[in-house]
């Protein structure tokens, strides 16, 4: 019997939500929105830049927390990217920080050549 190996490249197609300001339970229902129309589209991976955030409680963890659910019963990898002190602190203290998949940046998040499922 012969042996046959087949790779191919696959592109990724990626989206990147981009949150700015403050995310708390006054911008719940617009963050839930948002990702929920992110997961929606369809990409490959859907990279969440905290970056620009400057605040973010726990009505704001659990949006990212809901979103993440939706892309992976979508079959969409979800990424945070960029986390400042104070979400990387929220994270940690939360235990979330090993639910999510978290990069330092956002050029970290959308140079993923690979993904982990399918």
């Amino acid at each position: 019997m012969r042996l046959r190996v087949t790779a191919r490249e696959r592109a990724v197609r990626a989206l990147v939500c981009r949150l700015a300001g403050e995310a708390d339970h006054e911008t719940r229902a617009a963050l839930d929105e948002a990702l929920a129309e992110a997961v929606a589209a369809g990409p490959d991976l859907l990279v969440v830049d905290l970056a620009p955030l400057t605040f973010c409680d726990s009505s704001c963890l659990n949006a990212l927390l809901r979103a993440r659910e939706d892309a992976e019963a979508a079959g969409v990898w979800l990424v945070l990217a960029g986390p400042g002190p104070q979400i990387r602190r929220l994270l940690a203290i939360t235990g979330t920080d090993q639910v999510f998949t978290v990069r330092a940046s956002l050029q970290a998040a959308v140079g993923v050549s690979r993904l982990p499922h399918g």
